[in-house]
This record gives structure tokens, C-alpha cells and sequence, in this order.
């Protein structure tokens, strides 16, 4: 059995297409370093959507992980932080999410990527819609890639007086 890299269903190894989501399936083998980061990248995602801490623990190299969030505290956090986003995921409902403006590049055993996010829900009684910029760094580690860094900045809300 494996999981779809798009939504995260369990899936037969021989299936071409998810029968959850529809995403086109391939081997790893199959896919370019870059389209592996991506769909690193969108399982990190739809593991919030999915409010599943233990799939994106899976997807940090913790000992060397650090972030700047687009929720506070938003100085540098270390792994610490997934504990605390651990936590906001219990409260976490109605999320749902659009990316855009990808670009991924791999410098050995090294990856950066970039993109735009859109994401919507609520967290308690706080209603968000939020539009941010992102960037994972990922390295090797073994013979998995690993996020070590994530940068997410969101746009600034304008107002029109």
C-alpha cells in the first residue's frame, strides 16, 4: 500500500491515478528531483489540512530544522515550533488551501522552493484567510529529502482609506 502524495490516501502500488483526489501517480523514480519537492512540499500541506502532526515530523529533519512563521511568534523558531503547531492543529477546522507561482531549484543535496500560498479556515472562533509567500529548504539526509528551513511571509493586508 502506498499514499498519494497529493492527499494522503491509501492507495494500491499498481493504481495510475488516486482514486481519492485523481492525481496522476508515478514513482519516485520516475518523478524529477524537483516535482519530488513539490510533492514534499504539498504532503507538508495537506498534512495541516489533515491535522496530522506525526506526517510532518516525518517530513523535518528536526535536529536542524528552523522557521519564520506568518503566525506569531514570528521571530526565528527552532523545532520547538512543531510542538506549537501541533497544538493549533487540534482547534484547526474548515482549512482549505490554493498554491501558485512555483519554483523549485536542487543544488546537489540541497533543494529551494518557493511559492505562493492561499490558505482559509478557522482556528477556535478566529476566522483567517491568508495569502503568504514561502520558501523550503530541504536537504538530503540519507537517502530522503528533509525540510531544514521554512520561510513563511505573509502579503501585507492594504487598506483604502
Amino acid at each position: 500500500m502506498l499514499k498519494c502524495p497529493n492527499c494522503g490516501g491509501t492507495i494500491e502500488e499498481d493504481y495510475k491515478f488516486c482514486k481519492y483526489c485523481g492525481y496522476k501517480l508515478t514513482r519516485e523514480k520516475e518523478l524529477s528531483p524537483e516535482d519530488i519537492i513539490k510533492n514534499l512540499i504539498i504532503q507538508r500541506i495537506e498534512a495541516i489540512k489533515k491535522r496530522d502532526p506525526k506526517a510532518i515530523a516525518d517530513l523535518v529533519y528536526a535536529e536542524k530544522y528552523t522557521k519564520f512563521d506568518d503566525w506569531p511568534p514570528f521571530g526565528l523558531q527552532d523545532s520547538n515550533a512543531l510542538r506549537s503547531e501541533s497544538d493549533a492543529l487540534k482547534v484547526l477546522k474548515e482549512y482549505t488551501y490554493e498554491t501558485r507561482g512555483w519554483r523549485v531549484e536542487i543544488f546537489g543535496d540541497t533543494a529551494l522552493a518557493a511559492f505562493i500560498i492561499r490558505y482559509k479556515g478557522r482556528i477556535r472562533d478566529l476566522d483567517f484567510n491568508v495569502q503568504s509567500r514561502v520558501t523550503e529548504v530541504f536537504v538530503k539526509h540519507g537517502d530522503r529529502w528533509k525540510i531544514v528551513h521554512e520561510h513563511w511571509s505573509r502579503f501585507p493586508v492594504l487598506t483604502r482609506k
